[in-house]
Formats: C-alpha cells, sequence, structure tokens
C-alpha cells in the first residue's frame, strides 16, 4: 500500500473518531440538560419552603449540572469550548465546579441541620453514606485543586503531575459517588412513577460514563505533555 494510502486512511480514521467524540459530547450535554430540569421541575412542584426539596434541588444541581459540565470543559472534543484556550478552559473549570461544590456542601448542611432539628441519626442510609463520602473527595479534590495553581512553584518539593493526576482522581471519584448517591434516592415516592425513576437512572448512568470517559481522555492527554 503506498505512503498515501496510509496517510488518507489514517486521516479518515482520525476524522470518524472525532466526530463520534463530539456526537457522544453532544449526546451528554442533552442528557446533562434534561435531567437537570426535570429535577428542578420536581423540586417546582413541591413545597418551596421545604429543606428537602432544597437539599434535592441543590445536590441534584451540583452534580448532574456545574460538577458535569466543569470536566467536560477541559475535553478537547467539548462543544461548546473546544475553540476557547487552555487558560479560558481552566477558568471556566473552576468557576463551574465551585459553584457546583457550594451547592453540594449547602445542600447536605441543610438537610443534616434539619435531621439534626429533629433529633433524626444521620448517615444511616447507602444514599446518606455515599454523600457523606462523596463530600470527603470533593474537599480532597478541592485541596488538590488549589495545589494544583501553585504547581509549577512546588515542583521542588512534587512533581506538579502528581499534584493535577490527584485532583483528577479525587474529583471524578468524588463525581461518580454523588451520582450513585442521587440514584439511590430516585425512587416512585418522589419521582411519580416506576418509569421514571429508571430513566434518571439510565440517564444519569450514561452521563457518569461519557463524563468520565472526556475526564479519563483529557488525563491521558495532560500526563503525555507532561512526560514528554
Amino acid at each position: 500500500m503506498a505512503p498515501n494510502d496510509d496517510s488518507s486512511k489514517q486521516n479518515r480514521t482520525e476524522f470518524i473518531v472525532r466526530y463520534l467524540e463530539i456526537l457522544f459530547n453532544t449526546i451528554n450535554h442533552v442528557l446533562i440538560g434534561y435531567v437537570s430540569i426535570y429535577l428542578s421541575y420536581l423540586c417546582y412542584m413541591m413545597s418551596i419552603s421545604s429543606i428537602m426539596t432544597w437539599h434535592i434541588f441543590l445536590t441534584a444541581v451540583g452534580y448532574h449540572f456545574f460538577m458535569a459540565e466543569s470536566f467536560l470543559t477541559l475535553y478537547a472534543a467539548n462543544t461548546w469550548t473546544m475553540e476557547n484556550s487552555p487558560e479560558t478552559k481552566r477558568r471556566l473549570h473552576w468557576i463551574l465546579q465551585l459553584i457546583g461544590c457550594v451547592a453540594i456542601i449547602v445542600g447536605t448542611a441543610i438537610e443534616v441541620w434539619d435531621k439534626e432539628r429533629r433529633n433524626r441519626s444521620h448517615f444511616k442510609s447507602d444514599h446518606a453514606i455515599t454523600g457523606l463520602v462523596s463530600i470527603i473527595f470533593i474537599v480532597l479534590s478541592m485541596l488538590n485543586g488549589v495545589a494544583s495553581i501553585y504547581a509549577y512553584k512546588i515542583r521542588n518539593i512534587i512533581k506538579p503531575i502528581y499534584v493535577k493526576m490527584s485532583h483528577y482522581i479525587c474529583g471524578i471519584v468524588a463525581f461518580v459517588i454523588g451520582m450513585t448517591s442521587l440514584a439511590l434516592e430516585y425512587s416512585p415516592r418522589r419521582m411519580v412513577s416506576t418509569e421514571n425513576v429508571n430513566m434518571l437512572i439510565l440517564f444519569s448512568s450514561i452521563v457518569a460514563a461519557l463524563t468520565c470517559i472526556g475526564v479519563a481522555k483529557t488525563m491521558y492527554s495532560q500526563f503525555k505533555g507532561m512526560c514528554r
């Protein structure tokens, strides 16, 4: 086979892969938006004065929208940031991540406060335990994120690649466990019907998987760049 044929075949393969990445990334955005809007609508239909309503709303949009979108900003195939500079992507990542983490922590804190006020036990259910574990990893991710800003200055103490990889890993673990915590709380009692519950679990699982694939590719690309 001629060299030009090999080059043409490689370019064609790269084009198809790139197209599929953008396609699945777009599907991911649609599912993120759909579930976030759906859960927000359910909260709107519930009592606005209820602590539980705000707990569901803040944690749902925190994980399902802000955290997911914050990871995707760094993904090369992300449709709405692919033309931005690395610096702009990092800034967007920080803003979305911060909003999401604050929403999650506040949403969890008010539920803990409400249980304390009513003398109810804390962190007994699978939903509550996974939520607590996720919060721990969120805090670790935020600390690693701050350290990654100064990674170059502290390079004599620890290699920047270790700081950044630790930040990514803690963040994605927090996200996956947090999404699992949300899925554990989906129930016909809150979500109207079994069909709606199954839909939310399916869509949330797809969002988590596609987001993790994007993060994994971003990590791999940065790891290769740092090893050069």
